[in-house]
């Protein structure tokens, strides 16, 4: 017997049928939440949306599927192999890392 997962939008409830739909969005900031970000699901269209009415009380980060080509066809300044060599890294929010114990 095989099992089906299904997911749904935390946004709006709507059904999630392909994986390119899938939006993830990390909230940051808000006035709701008490402990650190958190993550949820949307339909990528919904996440776009997000755009157009972010208030300043959220803090948000979109992640969307993209082509890796169209990506690059959007990277106008050079070459996006260069641009991506001079990005700074991400640094993660999170728990701070326990000390080892000294031996």
């Amino acid at each position: 017997m095989g099992q089906k997962t299904v997911r749904f939008s935390d946004l709006s409830g709507q059904l999630i049928m392909r994986d390119d739909a899938l939006a993830r969005i990390v909230i940051h900031e808000h006035p709701d939440l008490d402990e650190g970000p958190v993550e949820i699901e949307a339909l990528a269209d919904e996440a776009l949306a997000l755009e157009k009415d972010t208030l300043r009380v959220a803090v948000l980060d979109v992640y969307l599927p993209m082509d890796a080509d169209a990506f690059g066809a959007k990277v106008t300044e050079k070459p996006v192999s260069e641009m991506l060599i001079s990005a700074r890294p991400v640094k993660r929010a999170g728990r701070p890392k326990l000390a080892r114990a000294a031996s």
